[in-house]
């Protein structure tokens, strides 16, 4: 990747966390309907949808492998996006030991931001993992050139379930929709993830802002 081309990336990211927002359709929940149109492009993980609504879906993902940078307290998810993003970036754009770009389309797989803490935007937690390329999958990984990344299996809990969301990406909105998830799991056989006070966001590419993103509930 060309260094104009990162920055261009980079730049896209923090405007994004200057002014709160990057601008989409309104702001509109639901359930699913098919596999996400942006795995058309990029690999994705597998799941199995057990159960489907109107306002969300409940899935049973495959375990994979991904990488991960470590853990990290931001004021915002955009500001989690592009601090924890700007590692794991680097080391799929050559920067690992084999000096290859590790995902063949420009953007990277699913990034899944792993909200740990969230009781208030100040006093959040972030996780970042990208998802390993199909190509990769089963062995052959470059090695990353910082420590601090490493790989994992995911996901650590059988189900998920999903809200898809097609908006801008503006805190308010994102906790609104987890709150609105929340709510249709709640007189439900699976509301035993209601109480769980994590969730987890899911955009499938950085540069894909303006094409929807999902949030997760993970549970067993």
């Amino acid at each position: 990747m060309s260094p104009l081309r990162k920055i261009l990336c980079l730049l896209v990211i923090f405007s994004c966390i200057v002014v709160q927002e990057c601008k989409g359709p309104i702001a509109k929940g639901y359930g699913g309907d098919g596999p996400p149109t942006q795995c058309k492009k990029v690999d994705c993980p597998t799941f199995n949808v057990i159960h489907s609504e109107k306002e969300f879906e409940i899935r049973e993902y495959n375990q994979s492998l991904w990488v991960t940078a470590p853990s990290l307290i931001q004021y915002s998810i955009m500001g989690g996006l592009a601090k924890a993003g700007e590692i794991l970036f680097d080391y799929y754009a050559r920067g690992n030991d084999q000096g290859v770009m590790i995902f063949d389309h420009y953007d990277p797989g699913p990034v899944l931001l792993l909200d740990v803490s969230n009781s208030t935007a100040l006093n959040s937690t972030y996780t970042m993992y990208y998802y390993v390329p199909e190509k990769y999958q089963n062995g052959g990984l470059p090695k990353p050139l910082e420590s601090e990344i490493k790989q994992v299996k995911l996901p650590k809990y059988k189900y998920a379930a999903v809200r898809r969301v097609s908006s801008e990406i503006i805190e308010d909105i994102i906790l609104g929709q987890v709150d609105a998830l929340r709510k249709q799991l709640k007189n439900t056989e699976y509301k035993r993830a209601v109480d769980r006070g994590q969730y987890t966001y899911v955009m499938y590419g950085e540069l894909n802002f303006n094409q929807g993103y999902e949030i997760l509930i993970w549970f067993d």
